[in-house]
């Protein structure tokens, strides 16, 4: 019998990869057929109707592939990225590069002695989850650029993984620059965007070994978290402040101290919730419904691996998340279905596009995920970060 899938699969590998670079003014080139970076630019990555092209394609043909053209692509690429003049080149794997074996790092080497300019190279295969790409994105920039002799920055702080797949417009994730700053710390860099004040785009990346501590908002930022521990030192804390009680346990953790127990609750007339999404904003919903709106019972589906943020580390010093019994991983269509017609169920907060699966009426708060919906809901009006997020929860539960 056919079976009917209401859902896109999620963003993949090279996604993240445009997703972490796109903003470093760089050149991301994806190892893929004619057109093979179009589908990024049209749907996954709604900044490119406003800012510069910044991921083109190979635009490889059948014959390039077969014949192994290797020539061609590495002058299209030495010719494009020195008429554009970018900070970078890098290179992104798809399932073509994996399966004839192309030797994108011996390219990369190739590029960068014919551009002389920084040229890198993104092991990505087209398969693996999304924030698996970003994550070899933000290793392969930071070893790229970072600078091990940077100076020491009292109160200063990285935020690492906050990749539009995630989070959606940088607007929404703004709140919480703004808590950070207003507590104790400066901001060093963004490994995914450059800050205002910053004219080199690269700046914040080449300074990050001189920040005190990492906040690691998505699943993306773990690899570099545990990495810039290992080299440098730097302890993290993994979440998403979502909420009041939230942020205020968020900053204790940053602080090295017990999160603080926050009992000013606004009730809502909901007790089964489920948040479906990227682990760690999935948690930090969880966190904000339990101890925000006394929600009874709250259960995640991670869509993305969740494992890595459990994983207790070393130089993990906080992990904004009360892992459940019933909390699991999975991007299986049929069973999210049945997990949110579950009858006890009687609050859902995901993406849009899983509304299609409720057979029922549940209370659903829309909050978009840009890596299974893309541009569709781009625009929409939404908040999840501090108090934005709580005043847009409050409104939706309590209609305020």
């Amino acid at each position: 019998m056919k079976e009917y899938h209401h859902l896109l699969p999620l963003a993949t590998g090279y996604f993240g990869v445009s997703s972490a670079l796109y903003d470093f003014d760089g050149l991301v080139v994806v190892y893929g057929p004619a057109g093979g970076a179009w589908h990024i630019n049209i749907e996954d990555e709604p900044r490119w109707y406003r800012g510069p092209a910044t991921v083109v394609g190979a635009g490889l043909l059948e014959m390039d592939v077969i014949l192994g053209n290797d020539d061609k692509f590495i002058d299209n690429i030495v010719r494009t990225a020195k008429g554009l003049g970018r900070s970078f080149v890098a290179l992104s794997g798809t399932p073509i590069s994996e399966i004839i074996g192309t030797d994108l790092k011996g390219f990369a080497r190739t590029i960068e002695a014919r551009t002389d300019m920084p040229v890198f190279m993104v092991p990505t295969a087209g398969s693996e989850p999304y924030p698996e790409g970003a994550s070899k994105a933000f290793l392969a920039l930071a070893d790229k650029f970072m600078d091990p002799n940077a100076p020491k920055v009292s109160g200063g702080i990285n935020v690492l993984g906050a990749i539009h797949l995630t989070m959606g417009k940088g607007t929404r994730f703004a709140p919480l620059l703004d808590v950070l700053r207003e507590d104790r710390f400066r901001i060093v860099g963004m490994f995914s965007a450059p800050l205002p004040d910053q004219t080199d785009p690269l700046e914040g990346v080449r300074k990050a070994p001189g920040a005190e501590i990492n906040a690691v908002v998505s699943t993306s930022g773990l690899a570099l978290a545990e990495h810039m521990h290992a080299d440098y030192g730097i302890p993290f804390v993994v979440g998403m402040p979502v909420g009041l009680a939230g942020c205020n346990a968020f900053l204790d953790m940053l602080d090295g101290s017990t999160p603080s127990v926050h009992d000013d609750c606004e009730p809502v007339p909901y007790r089964h919730a489920l948040v479906i999404g990227e682990p760690v904003l999935s948690h930090g919903l969880k966190y904000c419904l339990s101890h925000d709106f006394g929600v009874g019972r709250v259960d995640v589906i991670s869509v993305t691996p969740s494992e890595q943020m459990f994983s207790q580390s070393p130089g993990c010093i906080g992990v904004l998340a009360e892992r459940g019994h019933f909390d699991r991983d999975t991007d299986d269509e049929k069973q999210i279905g049945e997990l949110m017609n579950d009858p006890s169920v009687d609050l859902i907060v995901a993406d849009p596009c899983y509304r299609p699966l409720l057979k029922g009426e549940r209370k659903f708060v829309p909050l978009p995920h840009t890596a299974m919906s893309a541009r569709i809901h781009w625009d929409m009006e939404y908040e999840y970060a501090v108090d934005k997020g709580y005043e847009y929860l409050a409104s939706q539960l309590l209609g305020d």
